[in-house]
């Protein structure tokens, strides 16, 4: 073939890389030629035959990274971005880490996980190729998808609208990212959003294990403590005339602190633990992490208490930061049910001393006066523990219902009692008659909590994140998971706050 004619077809289209894997080797082939003809020839390009060159094979290297993208996107049908090939296939970004993370501690101490640390950092580097504005709203679609299947129906709306407001933001602030990397001369376009990347599913998953921190407003804090306005005060309202200045009110202000506080866990694996096992662990271990975080979380919310002495969880003993399994209850900030049972106990409790009816979900809810009105569905949640949910299900009104789809003698759930949605946690544990838990054991009866969603915050200084040390001593490595976290509720005045009740001493259920 005539030099001039290797390349007088169009060899690129500018704006649309060429995705057929049969044109991408025809390019090829044909650039191929092209240099050999040359070569062979020792004729010297000219400058717009290398210039087509060269755009030839941009296009052709763009066209693989859309096939390379083509394939990820098949295998990622929940939006998160995964290995494609190798012994990681199916790794998101934060399984990568996690691995990393394991394997960096152990390989610092002499043992040979090089050539597996070196996969894991290709791994890395390729995924970064292909975060996108695409992928991230793929990534954000699959999210929005987990979530549905999470909390299906209504009874999660108002949760599952919270949290796609997050997950956007989130979304948004990787999109700004990725377009200002692009613009650098200095950084690859997916290396600053590797670590977002990373946060947010580990945010993702720890969200998606909880039952009560998804019901909930949640604050980033940057600062701590962060003071926030609370709702303003109501103002007047006058008839209006032509030609006359209005009368204004000027509405009062209050403001609510959010003071966050730390939580640990630490996780340790043993140094006989070989590759093979650390890479067949890491998603046990990730699942695991993210659903202890969870259980802490919704564990501290519900139950949280200051009190060392005879407080709401372990009624008849002193307890401290140190004791196993009962610490984070001192947290430092009181809880939900603390703020019903204890705050305001004559207003907002309930003694029902009886066995559960559906009488008494609407005595509590009652108690919430105009808090009991949701302005968005969901906003008004009942939690019981799950033996009080049990026996819910034998209500009669609920276990007869004029349809068969929604009696619970036929779909065995309740999604809603009074039009408000039931949740049941484990983290909510049965109690004494008095409605706390006795230490000593003894505790037979249950508890229903109602409250308005919209008057509680939960913020984060620092969300769950993880971090490894080696320990040689004990031929160990512990993966440390930590947080800090905040909650307060918007009245500013426990003792006569309106928007949380509680029922207890509901016999029958244990």
């Amino acid at each position: 073939m005539p030099l001039k004619e290797a390349f007088q077809k169009p060899m690129t289209t500018k704006d649309k890389p060429i995705t057929d894997i049969d044109m991408l080797l025809g390019e090829f082939r044909d650039v191929r030629q092209f240099m050999v003809e040359h070569t062979d020839e020792k004729v010297k390009p000219l400058k717009e035959e290398l210039d087509r060159v060269i755009a030839s094979i941009k296009n052709a290297e763009a066209g693989l990274k859309e096939l390379r993208r083509e394939k990820l996107a098949r295998m990622s049908d929940d939006g998160r971005i995964r290995v494609p090939d190798t012994k990681l296939a199916g790794f998101d970004l934060l399984e990568l880490a996690l691995l990393e993370r394991v394997l960096r501690s152990r390989h610092s101490q002499g043992k040979n996980h090089y050539s597996l640390l070196e996969l894991v950092a290709n791994c890395r580097k390729n995924l970064q190729t292909y975060i996108s504005p695409e992928s991230l709203l793929a990534w954000e679609d699959g999210a929005v998808n987990r979530l549905k299947t999470m909390f299906p129906g209504a009874s999660y709306a108002a949760a599952i609208s919270k949290l796609r407001s997050t997950i956007g933001t989130w979304r948004q602030a990787m999109i700004l990212s990725h377009a200002k990397a692009l613009d650098s001369t200095t950084a690859g376009a997916g290396d600053e959003l590797v670590p977002t990347f990373e946060s947010a599913e580990l945010w993702m998953d720890v969200n998606l294990e909880t039952l009560v921190l998804p019901l909930l407003t949640q604050v980033t804090m940057p600062t701590n403590p962060y003071d926030m306005p609370s709702q303003f005060g109501d103002t007047n309202w006058y008839p209006t005339a032509e030609n006359v200045q209005a009368t204004t009110t000027t509405p009062s202000t209050a403001k609510t602190t959010l003071t966050a506080y730390g939580l640990k866990t630490g996780v340790p694996f043993s140094d006989e633990w070989e590759e093979d096992t650390i890479i067949a662990g890491v998603s046990e271990l990730r699942s695991n992490l993210a659903r202890n975080a969870a259980e802490v979380i919704d564990d501290v919310l519900l139950n949280g208490d200051t009190t060392v002495s005879n407080g709401i969880n372990s009624d008849g003993v002193v307890i401290n930061a140190g004791t196993a399994g009962k610490g984070q209850w001192l947290l430092g900030f009181d809880g939900l049910i603390h703020a019903a049972i204890v705050d305001n106990s004559v207003g907002m409790s309930v003694d029902k001393s009886a066995a559960v009816d559906a009488d008494i979900y609407n005595r509590i809810l009652t108690k919430l006066g105009r808090f009991a009105v949701a302005r968005r569905r969901g906003e008004v949640p009942y939690i019981t523990d799950v033996n009080t949910a049990t026996r819910s299900l034998s209500i009669a009104e609920l276990e007869t219902a004029d349809s068969s789809m929604r009696s619970t003698l036929s779909s065995g759930e309740i999604m809603n009692v009074y039009g408000k949605p039931l949740i049941q946690s484990e983290q909510m544990r049965l109690a004494d008659t008095d409605g706390k838990v006795t230490d000593s054991g003894g505790n037979t009866t249950g508890r229903i909590l109602v409250f308005n969603t919209t008057q509680w915050r939960v913020g984060f200084r620092r969300q769950v994140t993880f971090e490894t040390e080696r320990e040689a001593g004990k031929g160990q490595t512990t993966l440390y998971v930590s947080m800090r976290i905040a909650l307060t509720e918007r009245t500013g005045t426990r003792s006569t706050q309106t928007h949380t009740a509680i029922a207890y001493d509901i016999t029958g259920v244990a």
